[in-house]
Protein backbone atom coordinates (compact mmCIF):
# COMPACT_ATOMS: atom_id res chain seq x y z
CA UNK A 1 0.00 0.00 0.00
CA UNK A 2 1.08 3.69 -0.80
CA UNK A 3 2.49 5.11 2.81
CA UNK A 4 1.84 8.52 1.72
CA UNK A 5 -2.13 8.74 3.09
CA UNK A 6 -0.64 8.11 6.40
CA UNK A 7 2.14 10.55 6.53
CA UNK A 8 -0.01 12.91 5.31
CA UNK A 9 -2.70 11.91 8.38
CA UNK A 10 0.02 12.14 10.74
CA UNK A 11 1.08 15.73 9.53
CA UNK A 12 -2.67 17.22 10.78
CA UNK A 13 -2.60 15.32 14.22
CA UNK A 14 -3.31 18.53 16.41
CA UNK A 15 -1.35 18.01 19.63
CA UNK A 16 -2.50 21.29 20.97
CA UNK A 17 1.16 22.30 21.43
CA UNK A 18 0.63 24.71 18.58
CA UNK A 19 -2.21 27.43 19.69
CA UNK A 20 -0.22 27.21 23.32
CA UNK A 21 2.87 28.33 22.28
CA UNK A 22 2.09 30.90 19.11
CA UNK A 23 2.47 34.08 21.64
CA UNK A 24 5.56 32.88 22.16
CA UNK A 25 6.91 32.32 18.96
CA UNK A 26 5.31 35.26 17.47
CA UNK A 27 7.20 37.30 20.53
CA UNK A 28 10.74 35.57 19.71
CA UNK A 29 10.27 36.81 15.95
CA UNK A 30 8.52 40.19 16.59
CA UNK A 31 12.07 40.81 18.44
CA UNK A 32 14.10 39.45 15.95
CA UNK A 33 15.59 36.69 17.82
CA UNK A 34 14.02 33.97 15.64
CA UNK A 35 14.25 34.33 11.67
CA UNK A 36 10.97 32.53 9.77
CA UNK A 37 13.64 29.85 8.58
CA UNK A 38 15.28 29.13 12.10
CA UNK A 39 11.31 29.06 13.45
CA UNK A 40 10.65 26.37 11.23
CA UNK A 41 13.11 24.63 12.10
CA UNK A 42 12.23 24.82 15.53
CA UNK A 43 8.78 23.54 14.98
CA UNK A 44 10.49 20.26 12.77
CA UNK A 45 12.69 19.61 16.12
CA UNK A 46 9.62 20.65 18.96
CA UNK A 47 7.62 18.09 17.35
CA UNK A 48 10.36 15.65 16.62
CA UNK A 49 11.44 15.63 20.35
CA UNK A 50 8.55 16.88 21.81
CA UNK A 51 9.45 19.85 23.73
CA UNK A 52 7.98 23.26 23.94
CA UNK A 53 8.64 25.69 21.26
CA UNK A 54 10.52 27.88 23.48
CA UNK A 55 12.62 24.86 25.13
CA UNK A 56 13.31 23.57 21.13
CA UNK A 57 14.54 26.83 20.04
CA UNK A 58 16.96 26.58 23.05
CA UNK A 59 18.02 23.47 22.78
CA UNK A 60 18.91 24.12 19.20
CA UNK A 61 21.17 27.48 19.62
CA UNK A 62 18.93 29.88 18.13
CA UNK A 63 18.08 31.60 20.84
CA UNK A 64 19.49 32.10 24.57
CA UNK A 65 17.38 32.34 28.05
CA UNK A 66 18.00 36.09 28.43
CA UNK A 67 15.99 36.57 24.79
CA UNK A 68 13.35 34.10 26.03
CA UNK A 69 13.03 35.64 29.45
CA UNK A 70 12.89 39.39 27.44
CA UNK A 71 10.83 37.60 24.71
CA UNK A 72 8.00 36.62 27.86
CA UNK A 73 8.42 39.86 29.89
CA UNK A 74 7.12 41.98 26.42
CA UNK A 75 4.81 39.18 26.06
CA UNK A 76 3.00 39.58 29.36
CA UNK A 77 2.95 43.66 28.91
CA UNK A 78 1.72 43.78 26.12
CA UNK A 79 -1.50 41.76 27.10
CA UNK A 80 -1.69 42.73 30.97
CA UNK A 81 -4.20 44.62 32.56
CA UNK A 82 -3.12 48.32 32.62
CA UNK A 83 -4.01 51.29 34.37
CA UNK A 84 -6.05 49.16 37.46
CA UNK A 85 -7.14 50.46 40.33
CA UNK A 86 -4.23 49.35 43.26
CA UNK A 87 -4.63 49.70 47.27
CA UNK A 88 -2.19 49.57 49.54
CA UNK A 89 -0.71 45.62 50.14
CA UNK A 90 -2.02 44.10 53.04
CA UNK A 91 0.50 43.24 56.15
CA UNK A 92 -0.38 39.91 55.90
CA UNK A 93 2.21 40.11 52.84
CA UNK A 94 4.82 39.55 55.48
CA UNK A 95 7.61 38.92 53.31
CA UNK A 96 7.14 42.58 52.49
CA UNK A 97 6.09 44.25 55.21
CA UNK A 98 8.45 42.11 58.34
CA UNK A 99 11.13 40.76 56.37
CA UNK A 100 12.87 39.58 59.06
CA UNK A 101 10.41 38.20 61.71
CA UNK A 102 9.76 34.47 62.38
CA UNK A 103 7.10 34.69 59.61
CA UNK A 104 9.05 35.22 56.85
CA UNK A 105 12.06 32.96 58.04
CA UNK A 106 9.80 30.07 57.67
CA UNK A 107 8.55 31.09 54.20
CA UNK A 108 11.77 31.51 52.82
CA UNK A 109 13.11 28.09 54.28
CA UNK A 110 9.66 26.51 52.05
CA UNK A 111 11.07 28.99 49.27
CA UNK A 112 14.09 26.80 49.00
CA UNK A 113 12.95 23.65 49.26
CA UNK A 114 10.46 24.42 46.55
CA UNK A 115 13.07 25.76 44.40
CA UNK A 116 15.43 22.95 44.96
CA UNK A 117 12.64 20.08 44.94
CA UNK A 118 9.92 21.83 42.15
CA UNK A 119 11.15 24.20 39.87
CA UNK A 120 14.91 22.82 39.02
CA UNK A 121 12.83 19.81 38.33
CA UNK A 122 10.91 21.78 35.13
CA UNK A 123 7.90 21.90 37.01
CA UNK A 124 5.93 24.86 36.62
CA UNK A 125 2.67 24.75 38.41
CA UNK A 126 1.82 24.03 41.93
CA UNK A 127 -1.67 24.17 43.58
CA UNK A 128 -1.53 24.93 47.00
CA UNK A 129 -4.63 23.10 48.86
CA UNK A 130 -6.16 22.32 52.17
CA UNK A 131 -8.70 19.77 53.90
CA UNK A 132 -10.75 23.24 55.37
CA UNK A 133 -11.28 26.54 56.03
CA UNK A 134 -9.06 28.77 58.40
CA UNK A 135 -5.56 27.01 57.80
CA UNK A 136 -4.02 29.69 56.03
CA UNK A 137 -3.96 28.52 52.45
CA UNK A 138 -4.47 31.55 50.80
CA UNK A 139 -1.55 33.92 53.24
CA UNK A 140 0.96 31.20 52.60
CA UNK A 141 0.21 31.10 48.80
CA UNK A 142 0.66 34.77 48.59
CA UNK A 143 3.48 35.05 50.92
CA UNK A 144 5.47 32.17 49.48
CA UNK A 145 4.84 33.64 45.44
CA UNK A 146 6.14 36.76 46.27
CA UNK A 147 8.92 35.27 48.20
CA UNK A 148 9.94 33.51 44.92
CA UNK A 149 10.01 36.57 43.31
CA UNK A 150 11.99 38.16 45.15
CA UNK A 151 15.07 36.43 44.05
CA UNK A 152 14.23 36.57 40.17
CA UNK A 153 12.08 33.65 39.91
CA UNK A 154 9.36 34.83 36.94
CA UNK A 155 6.01 33.98 39.53
CA UNK A 156 2.96 34.13 38.56
CA UNK A 157 -0.21 33.68 41.51
CA UNK A 158 -3.80 32.85 40.80
CA UNK A 159 -6.57 33.28 42.59
CA UNK A 160 -8.52 29.83 42.14
CA UNK A 161 -11.05 30.31 44.59
CA UNK A 162 -13.60 31.62 43.05
CA UNK A 163 -16.08 30.96 46.20
CA UNK A 164 -14.01 33.47 48.59
CA UNK A 165 -11.34 34.81 47.18
CA UNK A 166 -8.58 36.91 48.95
CA UNK A 167 -5.91 37.65 47.21
CA UNK A 168 -7.01 40.53 45.33
CA UNK A 169 -7.10 41.88 49.27
CA UNK A 170 -3.47 41.04 49.95
CA UNK A 171 -2.13 42.54 47.16
CA UNK A 172 -4.55 45.59 46.83
CA UNK A 173 -6.06 45.14 43.73
CA UNK A 174 -9.37 45.85 42.67
CA UNK A 175 -11.83 42.87 43.09
CA UNK A 176 -13.94 43.67 39.66
CA UNK A 177 -11.15 43.88 37.61
CA UNK A 178 -11.09 41.27 35.06
CA UNK A 179 -10.18 37.84 36.33
CA UNK A 180 -10.31 34.49 36.17
CA UNK A 181 -14.23 34.49 36.00
CA UNK A 182 -14.09 36.55 32.92
CA UNK A 183 -11.06 34.33 31.06
CA UNK A 184 -13.63 30.98 32.11
CA UNK A 185 -17.24 32.80 31.34
CA UNK A 186 -15.84 33.60 27.72
CA UNK A 187 -15.73 37.04 28.69
CA UNK A 188 -12.30 37.71 27.20
CA UNK A 189 -10.26 35.93 25.08
CA UNK A 190 -7.26 34.89 26.54
CA UNK A 191 -5.83 34.22 29.88
CA UNK A 192 -2.84 36.73 29.60
CA UNK A 193 -5.86 39.58 29.43
CA UNK A 194 -6.52 38.84 32.92
CA UNK A 195 -2.88 39.47 34.09
CA UNK A 196 -1.51 42.28 36.18
CA UNK A 197 1.74 42.00 35.51
CA UNK A 198 4.48 43.41 37.63
CA UNK A 199 2.63 43.60 40.93
CA UNK A 200 5.65 42.97 42.26
CA UNK A 201 9.07 42.82 40.09
CA UNK A 202 9.13 39.47 38.35
CA UNK A 203 5.31 39.11 39.99
CA UNK A 204 1.97 39.24 38.35
CA UNK A 205 -1.56 38.28 39.74
CA UNK A 206 -4.54 37.01 37.74
CA UNK A 207 -7.21 38.10 40.39
CA UNK A 208 -10.39 35.37 40.86
CA UNK A 209 -12.60 38.44 39.37
CA UNK A 210 -15.83 38.72 39.79
CA UNK A 211 -18.19 36.06 41.35
CA UNK A 212 -19.91 33.41 39.23
CA UNK A 213 -22.51 30.96 39.33
CA UNK A 214 -21.42 26.85 38.99
CA UNK A 215 -17.31 27.69 39.70
CA UNK A 216 -16.66 24.05 39.47
CA UNK A 217 -17.94 23.35 36.18
CA UNK A 218 -15.76 26.18 34.72
CA UNK A 219 -12.84 24.69 36.31
CA UNK A 220 -13.63 21.24 34.93
CA UNK A 221 -14.13 22.36 31.67
CA UNK A 222 -11.14 22.46 28.90
CA UNK A 223 -10.92 26.07 28.62
CA UNK A 224 -9.72 26.35 31.91
CA UNK A 225 -6.94 23.39 31.65
CA UNK A 226 -6.07 25.11 28.23
CA UNK A 227 -5.35 28.35 29.92
CA UNK A 228 -3.23 27.02 32.89
CA UNK A 229 -1.12 24.86 29.79
CA UNK A 230 -0.41 28.41 28.08
CA UNK A 231 0.27 29.91 31.37
CA UNK A 232 2.98 27.55 32.64
CA UNK A 233 4.96 28.47 29.46
CA UNK A 234 5.67 31.85 30.46
CA UNK A 235 6.25 31.68 34.28
CA UNK A 236 9.12 29.81 35.66
CA UNK A 237 6.48 28.68 38.48
CA UNK A 238 2.67 29.56 38.48
CA UNK A 239 0.79 28.93 42.22
CA UNK A 240 -2.61 28.34 42.36
CA UNK A 241 -4.53 29.26 45.87
CA UNK A 242 -7.61 27.38 46.06
CA UNK A 243 -10.46 26.72 48.29
CA UNK A 244 -11.09 24.26 50.92
CA UNK A 245 -11.37 20.64 50.17
CA UNK A 246 -13.73 19.56 52.28
CA UNK A 247 -16.31 22.27 50.88
CA UNK A 248 -16.21 21.28 47.02
CA UNK A 249 -14.06 19.49 44.59
CA UNK A 250 -12.64 22.57 42.94
CA UNK A 251 -8.98 22.43 44.47
CA UNK A 252 -8.79 18.78 43.14
CA UNK A 253 -9.88 19.85 39.66
CA UNK A 254 -7.16 23.19 39.68
CA UNK A 255 -4.39 20.80 41.25
CA UNK A 256 -4.92 18.11 38.30
CA UNK A 257 -4.63 21.41 35.89
CA UNK A 258 -1.50 22.20 37.52
CA UNK A 259 0.38 18.99 38.09
CA UNK A 260 1.41 18.84 41.49
CA UNK A 261 -0.28 19.93 45.07
CA UNK A 262 1.06 21.79 48.41
CA UNK A 263 -0.97 20.07 51.08
CA UNK A 264 -1.47 23.36 53.60
CA UNK A 265 -2.65 22.25 57.49
CA UNK A 266 -3.04 24.02 60.82
CA UNK A 267 -1.67 22.82 64.15
CA UNK A 268 -4.22 22.70 66.40
CA UNK A 269 -7.00 23.25 63.91
CA UNK A 270 -6.22 20.00 61.25
CA UNK A 271 -7.27 16.74 61.90
CA UNK A 272 -4.80 14.05 60.42
CA UNK A 273 -7.66 12.00 59.05
CA UNK A 274 -8.69 14.98 56.69
CA UNK A 275 -5.24 15.80 55.53
CA UNK A 276 -5.24 11.79 54.73
CA UNK A 277 -8.08 11.99 53.06
CA UNK A 278 -7.37 14.97 50.29
CA UNK A 279 -3.51 13.30 49.49
CA UNK A 280 -5.74 10.22 48.42
CA UNK A 281 -8.27 12.34 46.62
CA UNK A 282 -5.05 13.97 44.80
CA UNK A 283 -3.47 10.79 43.81
CA UNK A 284 -6.98 9.99 42.55
CA UNK A 285 -7.27 13.02 40.47
CA UNK A 286 -3.64 12.21 39.16
CA UNK A 287 -2.39 15.07 40.91
CA UNK A 288 1.22 14.06 42.80
CA UNK A 289 1.68 15.90 46.67
CA UNK A 290 5.22 17.56 46.85
CA UNK A 291 4.50 18.08 50.21
CA UNK A 292 2.88 19.36 53.86
CA UNK A 293 3.17 22.09 56.04
CA UNK A 294 2.06 22.24 58.85
CA UNK A 295 1.02 26.48 59.48
CA UNK A 296 1.31 27.26 62.73
CA UNK A 297 1.17 30.99 61.67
Amino acid sequence: MDSAPATDLESRVDDGRERFDAPIRDALLRLGYLSEDQTQRVAAHQQTRGLDFDQAALELGFITTDDLDRAREQLINSMALQDTQRRAMSDELVVINDPSGLRSEAVRLLRTQVIAQHIKSGRRGLAMVSPSDGVGCSWLAANLAASLSQVGIKTLLVDANMRSPRIDQIFGLDPNAPGLSNFLSLQVARPERVVHANVLPSLSVITAGPPIARPQELLAGSRFRDGVNTLLREYDIAIFDTPAANANADALTVGAAAGYALVVARRNHSFLKDVTTLVGQLASSRCPVIGSILNEF
